[in-house]
């Protein structure tokens, strides 16, 4: 019984952490047309600007998680998290808002990626049949999480300003940063690599040099990215439409 409570426990700080990224990117779609207006800019920057840093702070922190442990880097993620949502949600101009998210993205992405990293080597402490089944958990909350996000946006839009969505990110982060205390730390000192961070940008390098393994790259890359700019595009008109007639409906 101890030994599920325990599992249930780690899955759901998993998810949580999972979630990061959509909450970050979905919850505050249904705002983007009231960002512009008030702001005077292009809202869609603030989507660039979260993947630019989301992709790239990816490289960075992996090899940092590989010499100082998981739950450090959570930490520090989680607190740069909440920072960059604080920053957005008092934001009054366009641009700030983008480096606000560049900076929320710092922190974001090491969640979504140190919790696949905890999966993998919780085998260890819950068995290999259970990780499967907690790694096959994560990636439906994965699917779930996107399609929730703009209706919690919108439902806050209803009640409150866009500035509200990325107040509840920050009250989010904050959440998740008391709940990292209960994870293990799944890779100890004995583990952790000893070698300089510089090597594994060196083997950065010769990936790119790989020709076999940067057509596979490119090839899933263009295949996941195709449909995006029409999904935002259809997502943000639908949930305005939607937020538009319930409006009018309850006007009525």
């Amino acid at each position: 019984m101890n030994s599920s409570r325990t599992s249930l426990s780690f899955l759901v700080v998993l998810s949580a952490l999972m979630a990061c990224a959509s909450l970050s990117t979905d919850v505050y779609l249904p705002a983007m047309p009231t960002m512009e207006r008030q702001l005077h800019g292009d809202s869609e920057l603030t989507i660039t600007g979260f993947l630019i840093g989301f992709a790239t702070m990816q490289l960075v922190w992996g090899p940092i998680s590989d010499r100082i442990g998981r739950k450090i880097p959570l930490f520090i993620g989680m607190a740069l998290f909440a920072t960059g949502s604080v920053g957005c949600a008092m934001s009054d101009t366009m641009a700030s808002v983008v480096l606000w998210r560049v900076f929320q993205a710092v922190g974001a992405c090491v969640g979504t990626m140190l919790s696949r990293a905890k999966v993998v080597k919780c085998s260890e402490l819950f068995g290999s049949s259970q990780a499967a089944q907690m790694l096959s958990t994560l990636v439906i909350i994965m699917a779930i999480a996107p399609i929730a996000g703009p209706l919690l946006g919108g439902a806050i839009l209803e009640f409150g300003s866009w500035h509200g969505i990325f107040w509840l990110m920050a009250l989010a982060s904050a959440v998740m940063f008391a709940m990292i205390f209960s994870l293990p730390e799944t890779l100890p000192p004995q583990k952790r690599s000893t070698k300089p961070i510089v090597s594994s940008f060196r083997n950065y390098l010769r990936l790119l040099q790989d020709a076999k393994f940067m057509r596979y790259t490119l090839s899933v890359t263009f295949f996941a990215l195709s449909p995006m700019p029409l999904s935002r595009a259809l997502s943000i008109s639908i949930i305005s439409a939607f937020l538009a007639n319930t409006t009018d409906f309850y006007s009525a």
